[in-house]
């Protein structure tokens, strides 16, 4: 594997782990989000080691998408 999509693959996974570290609560507790009583009801609520194991997958499948379209624009370039 050449060092350019190891060095890809690296960054895209600390990105990754930074983002989901964001998502702990004790972090987040300065952002005050507030919303209406209304909107509360209608919103199921996500456990937050869930959430931030979806936003972990989120990303990186993000990075796949992008990789795989650079990879195959950069092959249909070059013929």
């Amino acid at each position: 594997m050449p060092f350019r999509s190891f060095s890809y693959w690296v960054a895209c996974s600390i990105t990754a782990v930074i983002a989901v570290g964001a998502t702990e609560p004790d972090k987040a507790g300065g952002l005050a989000l507030t919303q209406p009583d209304s909107t509360m009801s209608s919103v199921l609520q996500v456990p937050e080691p869930s959430r931030a194991v979806m936003l972990f997958a989120g990303i990186m499948a993000m990075a796949f998408t992008y990789r795989h379209a650079w990879l195959s624009w950069k092959r249909s370039s070059q013929t």
